[in-house]
């Protein structure tokens, strides 16, 4: 999936949905974004939908009918996504720069086209972007979308803005591709949970995967992976301000694995009757493609889904399995690379449980120094 595109772009940014909470941070990317392209830059511009844009869609499906169909969703949640990109050009043109946005089956990304979970990439044509940049030193468009081998965009599912601009600068050739968001890298807790936690400066794609296996907000892990295929340095920057850059994610890291505390407040535990239950639990979590993990607690039989959005009760449901959805929730402690996993009794529990493996991870840095 590689490209020689002719009027070459010489970087991909990717801005997340709190870059966009409101008009005045669209006007502030945009100078971002000017200052730039002022400076010789021509940029592809992978944009997420307004915070809670694509939430609110699926409330509202749901609110109209209940059961609404995996299939269905896909054709209305992207629209958060477009709508962002839309609204961005406009922020861009009204500060005086050219830009050319791109609709989900312009981008360039192929798909297979699947409409029942998330679509996966299968390729990459140059020349929508190609034929773009002719006309404007920007291109913006809307992440998490593909052309589904019939004109009709398909979407590569939640979060996934991060995977197409990971791809496509693998795929254009960059050695590095820009993620901004409202923190600046990845921590060794989630700072909005732990305010002591400390940013890792350097990371390798493998712990970035593992972070994002258990729960923490970070990249994509299919986002990881793509950026690990073609050897794209991903560099996390702050989407406001200064747009100061922070953590990098390369094949290097610091060589020694990550220590890290995620309290995972959107894990959904379920537990089953007999260990054959747990294990088919297991298998139909694992074919539908979210994060799972297995605790390891005596006498009982737990399957834990990690990082929330997607609809656990009725996949068990689909599967004619009768576990219980418990309030329990997931905290994994990171030592060195390696999880240790832990089930706190509730939300709370679990938030007191972080803060005391953080502050414990603390001691132990100190000492080593």
């Amino acid at each position: 999936m590689s490209s020689t595109i002719g009027h070459r772009p010489t970087g991909v940014l990717k801005f997340g949905g709190s870059s966009f909470a409101s008009a005045a941070h669209y006007r502030d990317v945009a100078a971002h974004i000017r200052a730039r392209v002022e400076a010789g830059e021509r940029l592809v511009v992978v944009v997420s939908g307004m915070p809670g844009a694509t939430e609110g869609l699926r409330e509202i499906a749901r609110s109209i009918d209940p059961g609404v169909s995996v299939e269905a969703l896909h054709g209305v949640l992207p629209l958060a996504d477009t709508i962002g990109a839309g609204l961005l050009r406009i922020a861009l043109r009204g500060q005086g720069v050219d830009a050319v946005m791109l609709h989900g089956d312009r981008t360039g990304l192929r798909s297979d086209g699947t409409r029942h979970k998330a679509a996966t990439l299968t390729g990459f044509d140059p020349a929508p972007l190609e034929e773009a940049f002719t006309r404007a030193p920007v291109v913006v468009l809307p992440g998490g979308q593909a052309d589904d081998g019939g004109g009709t965009p398909a979407w590569l599912g939640k979060n996934s803005s991060d995977l197409s601009a990971t791809a496509l600068a693998g795929a254009l050739g960059l050695k590095s591709c820009e993620i901004y968001s409202d923190v600046n890298g990845v921590y060794d807790a989630d700072p909005r949970l732990v305010p002591e936690a400390r940013r890792i400066p350097a990371l390798s794609y493998e712990d970035v995967v593992l972070l994002g296996h258990h729960g923490a907000k970070v990249l994509h892990p299919e986002a990881v992976r793509a950026a690990q295929r073609h050897s794209v340095q991903i560099v996390c920057r702050l989407n406001t301000g200064g747009f100061e850059a922070g953590s990098v994610i390369d094949g290097v890291g610091d060589g020694i694995g990550v220590d890290s505390v995620i309290i995972d407040a959107r894990s959904v535990v379920a537990e089953f009757g007999t260990s054959s239950e747990a294990e088919l639990a297991l298998a139909a979590l694992e074919s539908a493609g979210v994060p799972v993990s297995v605790p390891d607690w005596p006498g009982r039989h737990l399957v834990v889904v990690n990082g929330g959005f997607f609809d656990v009760r009725r996949c068990l449901d689909e599967n004619g399995l009768t576990g219980e959805i418990t309030d329990e929730r997931m905290v994994t402690e990171v030592r060195a690379g390696h999880p240790v996993l832990h089930v706190a009794p509730t939300a709370d529990t679990a938030l007191d449980w972080g803060h005391r493996l953080h502050a414990d991870l603390r001691d132990r840095a100190s000492v080593l120094v």
